[in-house]
């Protein structure tokens, strides 16, 4: 295979507030035509920066030196004219999140055609037919309807699936996926990584794909370069990566990404809890119904059920975990236990007390016993509030008596539980890191010291060590304070670490509930056992396997 890309002593450097920070530190590595090359590192690793040089996208406080070779042209200090010939022409980029890349004032079909408007010299009527022959191929049903809609209509898989048939417009020959399915449940993920696959092999392109995740590097790559404080650790193919690696970082990472390995574990086995417990939370029925706006004057209401009659209970003490797709009413749920959201019909007993019948005086007494701690922390955070400030919130709700000392003394005592030192406390939260920003928004929640602490996706968006970081925290703070938990992901190797039982939703409806493990390693139901079998397993030769036996259902 002939040579596409080859990187030699490349660097990327920043300038902040007067010092030099080196992203990325004489790193060399080349692409061949037709193949996948994984980028596997944790954050701040300079897996982004790397390929954002090469595209010529870096900060205007950042500098790339080196080389890049690009079909025998150098990307390195290319005018911007020059690589706006290269840039969605013949090198094409999709992100992480599709809902920041896509316009949700413009229509799909209007971002698509500037593409095309950019790069070929077609016709109206040709783009609109490209556009809707490229939504058609990445699998979008009604793509003439869809041309005409907009983003935030999309679920995030099909956002994804509009960014993919964008950059596949100009028939790249180099495809960039920079953690294009961090954002997306388990079965999503496992469909837009295929889909990826199926484009390259169809359109005859190489793909670089940048990921924490070394399972769907298992799935999808052929070479792999880890990388560790923009320093390159190891190279080499997939399965000298996977089966005999040199570089003990890569060993590190391997290890920690087998939490969730299903053919190693014993079969399960009942224990007998002899202690009777109390029930925190319990649902009867619980039915929630949203009524669509009707297209036209005469026609029916439209009703979406998002919880529809569920029964379950959470007992003093235990990690109860909620899993399912996007769009299962797994957050639904969340809300309408916390009061948030008002039932159509059936019970919710918090406490003891039916949330249907408490007033406003009660409900408040009521939500000083639970909290929330939300996916996002730099959204759940008032920006304008110093840390400080956003601790001292919840005790002027629900203490408003106490006096300043004992105030500073709690917030003081709060933020070093949650592994964070009082001189943060005047902080904003722009001035720290992902991680650390969870660890506030963990210790706003334990400020009132409520006894049931709802984690709905609260470590979805953070890399694989500080999502670890986070769960030992949250296991510590749990042993130690006796809370109950309700925990809301689509990690399934993070519930497993971090539940008792489980609950899995479909559509609005409770498809399974036990023990974790049992519901892990002996499901009942296919709907299960299909959400276990779509984890992308850290081992290239089983990710072949299942990849052959899909292609062959379909």
């Amino acid at each position: 295979m002939a040579e596409l890309l080859l990187a030699e002593k490349l660097n990327v450097n920043f300038r902040s507030r007067g010092e030099t920070i080196h992203a990325v530190k004489d790193l060399s590595f080349n692409l061949r035509d037709d193949e996948v090359l994984g980028i596997v590192g944790e954050s701040g690793s300079g897996k982004s920066q790397t390929v954002l040089s090469i595209m010529g996208l870096l900060e205007s406080n950042g500098a790339a030196s080196g080389s890049a070779t690009f079909a025998n042209k150098e990307l390195i200090g290319l005018s911007p004219s020059e690589l706006n010939k290269i840039r969605g022409n013949e090198i094409a980029m999709i992100f992480q999140d599709p809902m920041s890349s896509l316009n949700p004032y413009i229509t799909i079909g209007k971002q698509m055609s500037g593409v095309l408007k950019r790069h070929t010299k077609m016709t109206n009527k040709e783009i609109k037919q490209k556009c809707i022959e490229m939504l058609h191929a990445v699998g979008i049903n009604k793509p003439e309807e869809r041309l005409g809609g907009y983003s935030f209509e999309l679920s995030g898989g099909m956002r994804q699936r509009v960014m993919i048939a964008s950059a596949l417009l100009t028939n790249p020959k180099l495809l960039i996926a920079d953690e294009p399915t961090t954002a997306l449940d388990v079965t999503v993920q496992e469909k837009i990584l295929d889909l990826i696959l199926d484009v390259k092999d169809r359109f005859k392109m190489s793909v670089i794909m940048i990921t924490h995740d070394l399972g769907v590097v298992a799935r999808t790559c052929d070479q792999v370069l880890v990388m560790k404080n923009g320093e390159l650790q190891e190279s080499g193919d997939i399965e000298s990566i996977f089966y005999s690696p040199k570089a003990d970082y890569t060993k590190e990472l391997l290890k920690k990404s087998k939490e969730i390995n299903l053919d190693d574990q014993q079969k399960y086995t009942q224990t007998q809890d002899a202690s009777i417990k109390n029930c925190l939370v319990r649902s009867t029925k619980a039915k929630v119904c949203f009524f669509l706006p009707k297209k036209t004057l005469f026609a029916e209401e439209n009703v979406l059920t998002a919880v529809n009659e569920i029964s379950m209970e959470t007992l003093d003490g235990e990690v109860l975990g909620i899993v399912g797709e996007s769009g299962s009413g797994k957050s639904t749920l969340a809300k309408t236990i916390l009061g948030l959201q008002k039932l159509t019909s059936g019970q919710i007993e918090v406490f003891g007390e039916r949330l249907s019948e408490v007033n406003k005086k009660e409900l408040k007494e009521i939500r000083k016993k639970m909290q929330v701690v939300f996916q996002d922390p730099f959204s759940s955070l008032n920006p304008r509030m110093t840390v400080f400030e956003i601790l001292k919130e919840p005790l002027d709700s629900f203490f408003p008596s106490m006096t300043k000392e004992s105030v500073q003394k709690d917030i003081e005592g709060g933020l070093t539980e949650v592994g964070l030192t009082p001189e943060y406390l005047g902080r904003y939260p722009h001035e720290l890191s992902g991680g650390q920003c969870q660890r506030v928004a963990i210790a706003r929640a334990l400020m009132p010291k409520p006894q049931l602490l709802i984690c709905d996706e609260a470590v979805s968006a953070l890399d694989a060590s500080i999502r670890g970081e986070i769960i030992e925290l949250l296991l510590k703070i749990k042993s130690e304070k006796k809370l109950t938990m309700i925990f809301i992901a689509h990690d399934l190797a993070v519930v497993r670490k971090i539940c008792d039982r489980v609950i899995v939703m479909q559509s609005g409806k409770v498809v399974e509930q036990g023990p974790t493990e049992k519901v892990f390693f002996e499901p009942e139901k296919e709907y299960t056992a299909n959400l276990l079998s779509a984890v992308p397993t850290p081992d290239p030769k089983k990710e072949k396997e299942k990849h052959i036996k899909r292609t062959q259902t379909q």
